[in-house]
């Protein structure tokens, strides 16, 4: 201890002193009060000048000193209370949070098979509707992905916070924000079609109908995943399916009238609910109005990096089937137009998404966990222990890509068991879809590509949930260049199915960038977690 700090302005001392006590509780040792002096603002010219210690450290060591000698007051908070639980009971109960995603697809999937409707497509549309609807699905998903992500990211953000009003204040401000760029976005690509004469305007406007009303619909959800309703992906999904098949069996309206009928109704139940969620939760709040609400510029600059991953992310997720649907080479339908949707390719993708949708649970599973388990770890191990803390975390890391490679393979299973049930539905049309070679060899290398895929996404929300959304952006900014150079080549040197190759090498380049990315961060753990939170 400095000599001049026994003697030396005490009240500034023993106040700044029992300002951290009263902040951090007990502390482990003079690291963890260096760092709260840092959190504060302290420099060591601070340390210097106001309390006449060398630097940070040795306030710190003085400050510790005092407090071990008995100077401040203290209250020791007792460890968080650890609920029973039963373990199967806690993961099949996140497992299935985890595939809430997956709900709406699986919906339309029954529904096709049963009705021949789905919310946003129909088995009986003419080629050209069809490739319309997908075009517009597709813009939709990437230019509202990054508003969803940043929507998301400041939402949870304050309500972690607990500032309710806030929470909802910075959500409607960002649906607002998105709905008026997906509008503003399709004045340009109206003009270009003009201009450049691309497509029909029958399928413009289809298009353009679509990528509003879905983009406005993956908006909605994403306030509904702020308030924690995922759960209400299907009973809205639902919902608009039935108004879909009431519009198209009972009026006997055209199937793209009935399909926007449909998403319009999905739109608005998403919306209400998710407005009714957010009331009730500033209600319990007790305020009213947010106080001293952030400037339009400060939310985009702060999420502008969520929102890239958000862009960057959704291209990955559909950039094959751009590739492949916008080359004739090995066409067997001979595209009339420049996108030309290929049922063939687009159903062996959707059959394959069904491994990463059974491996989406384990990996909710496994995030979820490492969140509930990362607080009450740091706060039993002591700052000299750091080391044990970070290769313990490892360690757990490499248990559960066991775990994530045993559900792979009962994924796998999974996905052929419900490729050769489809072949045995009754449908001659179906029949002759799924054992062309196309789809069979797209099924066959989507499938492997998803495994990867899935790996790749848990160590990306792995980042996300540390902060470390830079390295987050690099890794899907690299798998997607991959994706696209490595698809692009194939499918115009050889066969538009190879574009399916793209996306698996995508796949593997981004489980082993984020790969790596992640295991940098696990094994510095104790800062990035002092980092993040």
């Amino acid at each position: 201890m400095s000599a001049d700090l026994a003697v030396a302005p005490g009240n500034a001392l023993d106040d700044l002193g029992q300002r951290i006590i009263d902040t951090i509780g007990l502390p482990k040792d003079s690291w963890e009060i260096a760092a709260q002096l840092e959190v504060l603002g302290l420099r060591d010219s601070d340390a210097r000048s106001r309390f006449g210690a060398r630097d940070l450290f040795d306030l710190a060591r003085t400050i510790d000193h005092r407090f071990r000698a008995g100077v401040y007051s203290f209250f020791v908070e007792g460890e968080d209370p650890r609920p029973r639980v039963i373990p199967l009971l806690r993961f099949i109960r996140r497992y299935l949070a985890g595939i809430t995603f997956a709900a709406p697809m699986a919906l339309q999937a029954a529904s096709m098979l049963i009705w021949g409707y789905g919310l946003w497509g129909a088995i009986d549309l003419e080629l050209a509707q069809g490739s319309a609807i997908a075009l517009g699905f597709i813009a939709s998903y990437i230019v509202a992905g990054g508003f969803t992500q940043a929507i998301v990211r400041r939402g949870l953000f304050y309500i972690y916070q607990k500032e309710e009003v806030l929470a909802r204040s910075t959500a409607l401000r960002g649906f607002a924000l998105g709905v008026r760029v997906l509008l503003a976005l399709a004045v340009p690509a109206a003009l270009a079609n003009a201009i450049f004469q691309i497509l029909p305007w029958s399928m413009v406007a289809i298009a353009l109908l679509f990528y509003i009303g879905l983009g406005v619909l993956w908006l909605t959800w994403a306030l509904l995943y702020i308030v924690k309703k995922t759960w209400v992906f299907a009973p809205v999904t639902a919902a608009g399916l039935a108004i879909v098949i009431l519009v198209a069996k009972v009026l006997h309206a055209p199937a793209v009238v009935a399909n926007a009928c449909g998403v319009a109704t999905a739109c608005i139940a998403s919306f209400t609910i998710a407005c009714a969620f957010f009331n009730r939760m500033v209600r319990r709040g007790g305020a009213a109005e947010p106080v001293n609400p952030p400037r339009t510029a400060v939310l985009v600059f702060s999420t502008s990096r969520y929102f890239v991953y958000g862009i960057l992310f959704n291209t990955f997720l559909f950039a094959d089937r751009v590739i492949a649907w916008t080359t004739p080479v090995g066409r067997e339908d001979f595209p009339p137009y420049p996108f030309w949707l290929n049922v063939r390719y687009e159903l062996a993708m959707d059959l394959a998404l069904v491994v990463a949708m059974l491996m989406s649970g384990v990996v909710e599973f496994a995030l979820e966990r490492f969140s509930e388990e990362l607080i009450p770890h740091e706060k039993r191990t002591k700052s000299e222990n750091a080391a044990r803390f970070t290769d313990e975390h490892l360690l757990m890391h490499r248990r559960r890509s066991v775990e994530l490679a045993l559900a792979a393979i009962v994924a796998l299973g999974a996905a052929a068991a419900v490729f050769a049930a489809l072949l045995r539905v009754p449908s001659a049309r179906l029949h002759e879809a799924l054992t062309a070679a196309v789809t069979m060899r797209v099924f066959v290398a989507a499938s492997i590509g998803y495994v990867f895929f899935t790996f790749g996404v848990r160590n990306l929300l792995l980042l996300l949930t540390l902060s470390r959304i830079e390295a987050a952006v690099r890794s899907v900014a690299i798998a997607l260049a991959v994706d696209l150079t490595a698809g692009f080549v194939l499918s115009r040197a050889f066969h538009y199915a190879a574009a399916v190759a793209g996306f698996v090498a995508g796949a593997i380049v981004l489980a082993i960038v984020a790969g790596r990315a992640a295991r940098r961060v696990l094994e510095q753990l104790d800062y990035h977690y002092f980092a993040a939170f």
